[in-house]
Parts: C-alpha cells; structure tokens; sequence
C-alpha cells in the first residue's frame, strides 16, 4: 500500500481537476502495465516468423496509423494537438521512439528464448531508473537507500544471465561480450522509458493532446527505413494475423497511450508501486508463451528487480 501522505503530496502536484479524473487516468496507468506484461512474448513470436524489422514495421506502423486516423478525424484532437509545445514532440517524441526501436532490438536480437526473458528483466530497470531521475528532472528528493536499490536491480539482472549455479563475474563477462547487443539495446531503451515519463511530467503535465500515435507512427517509420536495408522472409499464419491484432491493440496503442495520459493527469506514486509487479507476470507469461524452464536464479533476478525497485520508491520523496 502507498502512505496517503505521499498520495497528497504527489496530487498537490497534479495540475487542478477532479479527483474523478485523475482515479480515471491512475486506472488507464494501470491496464497499460498489465497489457505491456504481453510485449516480450508476443514481440518475440511476431519477430520468429515476420523477421525482426518486418514485425517491427507491422506493429508500430500498423498502430500508429490507427492512432492518427483517430486524430485526423477529431477536430477537437487536432486543436489539441497545435497546442503541443515543441521541446514535448522533440524531447519527449525523441526518447519515446528510441526507447521503441532499443526495446523492440534487443528482442528481436536476443539468441533464444532465455536470453529473451533476459532481455524483458533489464528492461524493467525503467522503473527503478524513473524514480531515480525524478530527482533532478522532477526535483524530488533522495534518501540514503536510493542508490543501494538501484545496486540491487542491476545485481538481479546480472544473476540472470548466470542461468543455473554458483556467482561467477568470468561467466558472466563472457557471455556478454559474445552477445551483448541486446543487454545493451534493452539497458538503453529501460533509460529513454525512464527519461521519456520524467520529462512528459514535467513538459506536459497541463497538455490535453494525444501525442502518442504521432509519435508510434515516426517509430514505425524509423522501422521501415531500416527494412529497406535487409531482406527478411514473412511467414502469415493465423496464428501471426491473430498475435499481431492483439499486439497493435493493447501492448501498443492502448498501453502507450494510458501510460501517457497517467504520467500526465494520475497518481505517478500509485502507477509505478503497481509497476512493481511487472517484472514477475511479464517473466511468468514470458516463460509460459515461450515455453522456457526457469531457473532459481532467474526467479532470484526478479525478486532482486522488484527489491530495487520498491527500495527506490521508499527513497524518494516529494
């Protein structure tokens, strides 16, 4: 449970609107962390049969486009959407695609499905890392047990690359330099997240616009120019029409766009304590959709993201 006296604090912050409003933007926050509990699995399948840029250009572009035909055919959208400031669709647009096509890499890149749950695990570093960045973006201040969480994350991600048995810093510094590209990918796009929901705070906390598909839809684009550069075989099966519908739909347009609206208008405090759980469902439907064994030291790896996680939120303070 969050203290109701950081539940007031986090509210005073909020620009003025009805309780209602802000319970209904908290409750969007939510659903977008259970929907994006389905990214890994379902990104990971779509990349086996499509290729790793061909899914990439169906899903963001696909999403991205239904999103904007929204906008084009809301005249209230689109007035909202002149309002936008630019240092919003610079700023917070540049770190909202990197962190796609970061994210989207490294699973698209990550050689089996172990490295796969991997990949999802650093990935969620952004809810350690967005609490940490909140002290000098959003002005928050730091207790003394804000940066042994963030240790304590960092040290469960290394446990689960380790796989099965005893610590040992020459195992694990050998497999990443013989795959590292996707640790990498996934620790950067676990920092463009954190940055992307610190700054949309504070850049357009007061901003009623639909930003989101725009920014869905550059990334989709980003996608296809980097399709041009390969040659990937696409393998349509019903199965693959059925997993790209739900993830263009929930993990993607709808998860991006509650998450927006609930950094923006809810209770961040409330948001993110529910993000704690995420690292668990996401590896537990991971493993289940994949059909991988996990090993003690990968359920370790989870508690020890959640451990840091939680530490970081206790150390943060309004």
């Amino acid at each position: 449970m969050v203290p109701a006296d950081e539940l007031e604090k986090e509210n005073a912050l909020l620009p003025m609107q009805s309780s209602s409003d802000r319970r209904v933007a908290t409750t969007l926050g939510v659903f977008a962390v259970v929907f994006w509990s389905t990214t890994v699995a379902f990104s990971r399948s779509l990349t086996e049969h499509l290729g790793v840029l061909t899914a990439a250009c169906c899903i963001y572009l696909g999403g991205g486009a239904i999103g904007c035909l929204y906008l084009v055919g809301n005249a209230e959208q689109r007035r909202r959407l002149a309002g936008i400031p630019w240092r919003y669709w610079l700023g917070c647009g540049g770190f909202f695609v990197a962190n796609i096509v970061c994210f989207h890499l490294a699973v698209g890149l990550a050689s089996g499905g172990q490295k796969v749950v991997e990949v999802g695990l650093i990935n969620y570093l952004w809810i350690s890392l967005t609490l940490l960045l909140s002290v000098p973006i959003l002005n928050k201040k730091a207790r003394a047990g804000l940066l042994p969480g963030m240790v304590i994350a960092c040290t469960g991600i290394v446990l689960a690359s380790l796989h099965s048995g005893p610590f040992s810093w020459t195992t694990f510094l050998e497999d990443l330099r013989g795959d590292r590209i996707p640790y990498v990918l996934a620790f950067l796009g676990a920092v463009m997240w954190a940055l992307y929901s610190n700054l949309s705070r504070r850049w357009g906390g007061e901003m009623e616009g639909w930003s989101v598909p725009v920014f869905l839809l550059t990334a989709g684009l980003v996608f296809l120019a980097l399709r041009t550069t390969v040659s990937e075989q696409a393998r349509w099966t019903p199965r693959v029409v059925t997993e790209l519908a739900l993830t263009l739909t929930f993990p993607t347009l709808l998860a991006y766009v509650f998450w927006d609206v609930a950094m923006r208008k809810g209770t961040i405090v409330l948001v993110v304590s529910v993000s704690y759980v995420t690292p668990l469902l996401s590896t537990l439907l991971n493993c289940a959709y994949l059909h991988i064994r996990p090993g003690p030291s990968l359920w370790l790896a989870c508690a020890m993201v959640i451990g840091g996680a939680v530490l970081c939120r206790r150390s943060v303070v309004d």
